[in-house]
């Protein structure tokens, strides 16, 4: 892919960007630099994370699963506009075996809220609760909502966008995830293996 083309990968849709403005102090623009806590084929290490639910996970629970992280935020506009998308991609794809999580990171909420919200918003994919921001900082999450596909060795294989349409909908979609999901399905590597994340900043206990 030459320099052009990749720059047009990197760089998602954002009009109407400016509705949620006054609404979003934390808000970092798709222009700044992706920071990565984790390269691409790097391997992530255990976790140990409860759900809503209250019940524990560990990465452990889905050996051999392709897993797809959505980092999410009930505050978050940008994130929230995307739980139709992230529910299809886990309809579609979980007769495949392939696992679709939602992680609330960060210090601004807590878990109460955290579990109230996903229940008033009828969310249908797992929320895990990263409260200390380990999650975040092992993969490198920077936004909501962010996303990492590991495969079936819990080996990073994209890091990035959902896709680079703010609205759903929106012509000129290039669907990153499916796309990234396809390829390690078929045993290739992702066609675009990292993109600049764009939404809402995720805070983290020490900043």
């Amino acid at each position: 892919m030459d320099s052009m083309a990749r720059l047009k990968h990197m760089r998602p849709k954002f009009a109407g960007f400016a509705l949620f403005l006054p609404k979003i102090a934390l808000w970092t623009a798709v222009c700044t630099s992706p920071i990565s806590g984790a390269e691409i084929g790097s391997k992530l290490q255990n976790f140990r994370l409860k759900d809503v639910s209250g019940e524990t996970k560990t990465l452990e629970s889905y050996s051999g699963k392709i897993v797809v992280f959505v980092f999410w935020s009930f505050k978050c506009p940008v994130s929230l506009a995307y739980n139709e998308r992230v529910e299809k991609l886990q309809a579609k794809y979980s007769a495949r075996g392939i696992v679709v999580l939602g992680v609330a990171s960060g210090s601004n909420d807590h878990a109460e809220e955290i579990s109230a919200n996903a229940s008033n918003l009828k969310i249908q994919f797992p929320i895990l609760l990263d409260p200390e921001g380990d999650l975040a900082e092992k993969l490198g999450a920077t936004h909501t909502p962010d996303v990492f596909i590991l495969d079936g060795k819990a080996a990073l294989r994209y890091s990035g966008a959902f896709d680079n349409n703010q609205k759903l909908g929106e012509g000129g979609r290039i669907a990153y995830a499916e796309d990234a999901i396809d390829a390690i399905l078929a045993g290739r590597a992702a066609p675009v293996s990292e993109t600049r994340p764009f939404g809402c900043s995720i805070k983290r206990r020490n900043q």
